[in-house]
């Protein structure tokens, strides 16, 4: 069976809703393409295009969302891609296997410098076909801090579900105080003096004097953040410290599978010139208390935020948020530092 990829059109719909309709009717498929062609935002800095992987009868069998936007690769501005929601008819009918690689292998070939992030794991379909065709597919390291423990010990779904640690949050979360100052005291216990430390006149950081530090990242300056967290968002609160800026994300859970009715603070954008470290994660700290969440999170893969969050005392754990990143871009890294935060891809959908 032979494959081509064309834009999502309104020509295509029909098309997509039988795909859909197979793929609901198999039970296998995690999302379904979109119903509907969206104009493609082909202005701006941030560029979005769904894309179709259309058979020789003219049948729909996959496709994915591109995110193309300015980037930073090994010393060099580029051109970046970032593959989203892909899907493949593969996953209800195994005589459409191949749609996956293939869609794979042209995506790369269309656009060597292609990266992928979350992916809920690396036991998923889509990062073990990464890995298998010759990606680097790594997790991006997690860590969180509790801002109030009697709401974390009675919402955190994992946890209360726990055959022995369950009992012990359930009665965590029915008692006042204790487990505030419990977790405030397990922070601070944690909390290492940093050797660094800024003036207060330093200026809030320019990318383009940050970037030389990492082999790749998005860029990040202000037209950049401005398209990814839109000032207009509640959702969003924008980080200033010297040297430092930083984007937290509050969202309050309802039912969450994971988090209750927790309200939860996620910085999904860090960048500091050095020493300005501690600083911002204190504004984090200050500025999700401030909006009432319970627990504040964040992935981070820059050395030296990892650092600082060691060094403030976070916690961590194992990370299901994964950065894939293509043949092509992996050979110009090497073993450089990379940036990459929530902020990238479709590391929003989930917070």
């Amino acid at each position: 069976m032979s494959y081509r990829l064309v834009s999502y059109a309104e020509e295509w719909e029909s098309a997509v809703g039988r795909a859909n309709i197979r793929l609901g009717l198999s039970g296998g498929a995690p999302f379904l393409l979109p119903d509907r062609a969206a104009p493609n935002a082909d202005a701006g800095p941030v560029r979005r295009q769904y894309w179709l992987v259309v058979d020789s009868d003219g049948e729909v069998r996959g496709g994915c969302l591109l995110q193309s936007h300015p980037g930073w690769v090994d010393g060099e501005e580029a051109s970046v891609v970032n593959v989203q929601s892909p899907l493949s008819e593969g996953l209800a009918d195994r005589r459409h296997a191949g749609v996956a690689p293939w869609l794979v292998r042209e995506l790369v070939r269309r656009h060597p410098f292609s990266y992928s992030v979350g992916m809920g794991g690396e036991h998923m379909p889509y990062p073990r076909l990464l890995r298998a065709l010759g990606w680097r597919v790594e997790p991006v390291p997690f860590y969180f801090r509790v801002l109030a423990g009697r709401k974390f010990l009675a919402n955190i779904q994992p946890l209360r579900r726990h055959p022995k640690l369950g009992r012990l949050a359930a009665i965590g979360g029915a008692i006042p105080l204790l487990p505030d100052a419990a977790f405030a005291l397990l922070h601070s216990w944690r909390t290492r003096d940093s050797a660094h430390g800024i003036t207060p006149r330093q200026k809030a950081p320019e990318w383009t004097g940050l970037r030389p530090r990492y082999g790749f990242a998005m860029d990040r300056t202000a037209v950049i953040l401005d398209a990814l967290y839109p000032p207009g968002d509640r959702d969003f609160l924008r980080l200033h410290v010297p040297g430092g800026a930083g984007v937290l994300r509050v969202s309050a859970s309802q039912g969450h599978a994971h988090f209750g009715n927790l309200t939860v603070a996620t910085l999904v954008e860090a960048f500091c010139q050095p020493g300005a470290e501690g600083a911002l994660l204190r504004a984090a700290v200050d500025g999700a208390r401030a909006k009432g969440a319970g627990l504040l999170l964040t992935n981070q893969t820059a050395p030296e935020l990892l650092q600082a969050l060691r060094s403030a005392g976070w916690l961590t754990y194992a990370s299901n948020y994964l950065l894939a990143i293509s043949p092509p871009l992996a050979v110009r890294l090497r073993e450089q530092p990379v940036y990459v935060n929530r902020g990238d891809g479709d590391g929003l959908l989930n917070l």
